[in-house]
């Protein structure tokens, strides 16, 4: 097996935080100020990247989930921030007039920062047509030429979602359901004007976004993405290339994505994503390969390193039978294995990527990741059942090429962990005669320092626990939607000075700052 010669990451640690849990001067999280705050948290704390969640656009069909989101292309229109857009020579009209004050609630109201955030880039788009010099609009038009192998069907989908009052293709109008039988040119006046003012979103988002990776690159901080495995059922991805998908010939799925019972559900998950349709009756499927090279690009455009998430899937993924109404009811199926990358590697080069290899994994899948080079994840959290040669172990991570976290964004908090799920089992005496903790505020620091004094190249630690909160500041529940997943939000105090300076200390002491 020969196996592909990645560059490591850099030793280092980073924080996971991402653009929607920060706080500021509207109702979501955004490129504005408090990005500016973060970097210079992550500065004063001695880190080296920031690890962010998807940036697709999403709505409440699926809670707002960043995993479930309507183009795998498309940024989030509710990322672009409004004050900056404020100064922007060609606003001449006053669009932060009547928002609500900044304040520092916890919980994102997504519907209320949707509405407003439709608002202001309404009237950013009118300001825009009458007063955008000539050079800007030259500006506009080369990015919608550049980006056009996506931007074009994610703006008539867009349009088309608004005009249909659903996102599900699927129960649309005949006339717009196939995306092949659409006469581009045959368009009416209005769906051609909001396409317009949809790509124009995607080009304030590019330019807000292209400022703050500057930003973070200037100061030292590099940037982790996320890229999930499966698009959303109610995507432009799916409407525009249904034949990369196992869809029947009514558009309905053959089966869908999901888990089977694991650490987080008894009853495994049904996602709901369609499958990829990775082999034709020619063999492989290299128009899905493309489609794969084009989407690792436009990602890499924006960050740094890659995390792709249930990296599982390439070698065998969970097909669930589209009636069952939990996980249990799925199969294995196999994947694209290596081929996938073979073509890749060719076609992009090296990729800084993270390989999401958590789940129920198989000695295929460990050969899988290792041929590829990319480093696989390991979590602190789920190192103290098993006994003493539980792989997660520090002193069990032999190969560093990995990636340590405390927690990820699907576990609860490490306080909130140690509060509510270590009673059970043996986990808490065993943590306590590993640690040897005093009290919850010593083992917080104490399991910190597990992650990032362990021999893994990265350790990451989500700002929760930085901050020393409890469940109440969970981020996702798998298995369960609702207002409470995805909604949590920071406040200033959680960029303290004196969690910076722990964390730093401990960093030098293991070598990932200076």
């Amino acid at each position: 097996m020969n196996k592909n010669s990645q560059p490591r990451l850099e030793r280092g640690s980073g924080i996971l935080l991402h653009i929607t849990s920060l706080y500021g001067d509207s109702g979501v999280g955004n490129l504005g100020n408090s990005t500016t705050d973060f970097i210079r948290f992550l500065k004063k704390a001695g880190q080296k990247y920031w690890q962010i969640l998807p940036l697709g656009p999403v709505s409440s069909g699926y809670s707002y989930s960043p995993y479930a989101s309507h183009s795998s292309f498309a940024g989030n229109q509710m990322l672009i921030d409004p004050v900056s857009l404020q100064d922007e020579a060609w606003m001449k009209s006053d669009i932060l007039a009547g928002s609500p004050p900044p304040g520092e609630t916890r919980r994102i109201n997504f519907r209320e920062a949707e509405f407003q955030t439709d608002t202001f880039l309404g009237t950013a788009w009118e300001n825009f047509n009458r007063y955008g010099s000539k050079s800007e609009k030259e500006q506009f038009r080369k990015f919608c030429i550049a980006n056009t192998h996506w931007l074009d069907d994610f703006a008539l989908f867009k349009a088309l979602s608004e005009i249909n009052h659903s996102f599900n293709w699927r129960s649309w109008d005949p006339v717009w359901k196939d995306r092949d039988s659409i006469d581009l040119k045959a368009l009416p006046g209005n769906l051609k004007g909001r396409m317009d003012q949809v790509r124009f979103e995607q080009y304030l988002f590019d330019i807000q976004w292209n400022r703050f990776k500057t930003n973070c690159n200037a100061n030292g901080i590099r940037l982790i993405g996320d890229i999930p495995i499966y698009v959303g059922m109610d995507s432009a991805d799916t409407w525009a290339n249904p034949s990369l998908f196992r869809f029947n010939d009514d558009f309905s799925p053959e089966a869908v994505s999901g888990v089977p019972p694991d650490y987080f559900s008894e009853t495994g998950q049904k996602w709901g994503n369609p499958l990829y349709r990775w082999f034709t009756e020619k063999g492989v499927n290299i128009h899905l390969h493309k489609w794969w090279e084009m989407r690792l690009l436009r990602l890499f455009s924006l960050v740094d390193i890659v995390r792709i998430d249930h990296f599982r899937g390439f070698e065998s993924f969970w097909s669930v039978d589209t009636e069952s109404p939990d996980g249990r009811g799925g199969r294995w199926e196999k994947g694209p294995g290596y081929d996938l990358f073979d073509h890749l590697f060719k076609t992009i080069g090296n990729m800084p990527v993270i390989a999401e290899d958590l789940g129920i994994i198989t000695d295929e899948v460990h050969r899988l990741r290792e041929r590829t080079g990319f480093p696989g994840m390991k979590i602190l959290q789920f190192a103290f059942g098993g006994g003493k040669d539980n792989p997660y172990l520090p002193e069990n991570i032999t190969d560093p090429n990995c990636v340590i976290y405390t927690g990820t964004h699907d576990n609860n908090t490490s306080i909130g962990w140690f509060r509510n799920e270590t009673g059970h089992g043996g986990t808490h005496d065993f943590l306590q005669s590993y640690l040897e903790y005093g009290g919850e505020d010593e083992f917080l620091w104490k399991f910190i320092n597990c992650a990032v004094s362990s021999a893994a190249d990265l350790s990451i630690v989500p700002l929760q626990d930085i901050a020393g909160l409890g469940e109440e500041a969970r981020l996702n529940t798998p298995g369960t939607s609702g207002d409470q997943n995805w909604s949590w939000r920071a406040a200033p105090k959680d960029f303290s000075d004196a969690g910076a300076e722990k964390l730093k200390k401990l960093c030098i002491r293991a070598g990932r700052a200076s």
